[in-house]
């Protein structure tokens, strides 16, 4: 994921995309019916990451923006 994403994204990624397998994004579904879309009922509470932030950075990289995790993790 990491280098066909810095290799086909117009904006270059700022450093060295890392050789391991990451998580792109979460999406919710649904068995029973149409998928939900654009779900914004819920805001995200960063500060209940607390301790594991340093683990998601790893295994849920923002890969074009390393100084922003959080705000990818919000989209």
């Amino acid at each position: 994921y990491q280098p066909a994403v810095c290799n086909s994204n117009p904006t270059p990624c700022n450093d060295r995309p890392e050789k391991l397998f990451t998580v792109h994004g979460l999406w919710p579904s649904n068995k029973k019916g149409p998928d939900p879309e654009k779900c914004k009922n819920i805001q995200m509470n960063s500060q209940k990451i607390g301790n594991m932030a340093a683990q998601l950075e790893i295994i849920w990289p923002n890969v074009l923006n390393r100084t922003d995790h959080v705000g990818f993790w919000e989209r």
